[in-house]
């Protein structure tokens, strides 16, 4: 059994006993977010058992429950869970975005294989797995389903960025005995990463010219994103801000990244060559070509489905130098890593 923590801004699918999450966001508000877990079982991880924190039912909206003397909001419960994890185990934590067309039990049989397929990273002590699920469509009619996603995506970034600062602060503490000294983590994938560049605008209004460093690595995996992110101020030029190491995977032989350059009017993706002006790119952004070790049909979900690319990420998060990594080739005309 893996057990996985979440955040989410999807519509609960039933209301009386919110369980289960649809493609829809939330009748409280596009920021209004519910905690919980998730015992996901199976060959497939696919038997999903998920338990909310007790104060969602009455919304997490900054107060405590009515009939609860000394209750927690659901947010600090499950945020609790994840802090003892990190102090007690000596865990890391990655906090996971999922990509397009993702129902919300597929984002936890995702999140649930991401924290099998990494039980011995860090040094052999695994990591915890924080999932954010915003409403993706799920919708088997995929040029409307991207439309909607898209939309959603860019919506549900200021539900995630209030999501993750909260988490961070509490991670850190009120005091040094509160504090937890383990690594946050970030990884996004596909069209998570356009969930991820208006959470970062949100952050930097909340915190204009100095931005928290949250993370310790980001990973943007196969990003649906514009392949001159970095260069714009209201895409993820300012994403190093927040991070040790923002690293970017990306494969030419990504099916779905040519479908969303082809047939949905975008611009070249990150996720397809990497940025558009390789050598211009901030010097904490480790650029990394996945294409001659990535195989398959589709070819993109690949940090779940290569293991030399999950063996590389896992080199990654010990904090191993960019040019230290094994089976890694610099290319310096491009500026780029390649796996080998």
């Amino acid at each position: 059994m893996t057990s996985i923590c979440f955040g989410t801004n999807r519509k609960p699918n039933r209301k009386n006993k919110p369980d289960d999450f649809g493609r829809n966001f939330s009748e409280d508000g596009l920021a209004s977010l519910r905690f919980g877990t998730a015992d996901v079982t199976g060959a497939g991880f696919d038997q999903i058992t998920v338990s909310l924190a007790q104060e969602i039912l009455r919304k997490d909206a900054g107060r405590k429950q009515k009939d609860g003397k000394g209750s927690k909001l659901g947010s600090l419960e499950i945020f609790g869970k994840v802090r003892d994890s990190m102090a007690l185990e000596g865990t890391d934590t990655i906090v996971f975005i999922h990509g397009y067309n993702v129902s919300f039990h597929e984002a936890l049989s995702a999140a649930a294989r991401l924290k099998h397929e990494f039980r011995d990273a860090a040094g052999g002590r695994g990591v915890n797995v924080v999932l954010f699920s915003w409403p993706s469509d799920g919708s088997m009619m995929p040029f409307i389903a991207y439309a909607n996603d898209r939309q959603d995506a860019a919506a549900s970034g200021p539900a995630f960025a209030r999501s993750f600062l909260k988490l961070g602060d509490y991670l850190r503490g009120s005091t040094p005995d509160e504090a937890c000294d383990q690594k946050l983590h970030l990884v996004a994938h596909s069209m998570g990463n356009y969930v991820l560049r208006h959470a970062l605008q949100e952050i930097l209004r909340q915190a204009p010219g100095r931005p928290p460093r949250l993370f310790d690595q980001i990973f943007l995996m196969a990003a649906d994103e514009d392949d001159d992110a970095f260069e714009k101020e209201h895409k993820l030029k300012f994403l190093p801000r927040i991070a040790k190491r923002v690293n970017v995977y990306f494969n030419n032989e990504d099916r779905a990244m040519a479908i969303s350059d082809k047939t949905k009017g975008n611009p070249d993706r990150l996720g397809d060559d990497g940025p558009r002006i390789p050598r211009s790119i901030p010097g904490k952004v480790t650029l990394v070509d996945c294409t001659d070790v990535v195989s398959g049909l589709v070819e993109h979900s690949y940090y779940l489905e290569s293991q030399r690319v999950m063996m590389d990420m896992k080199s990654a998060l010990l904090g191993t130098p960019s040019n230290l990594i094994d089976g890694r080739s610099y290319d310096p005309e491009t500026n780029r890593y390649r796996l080998t």
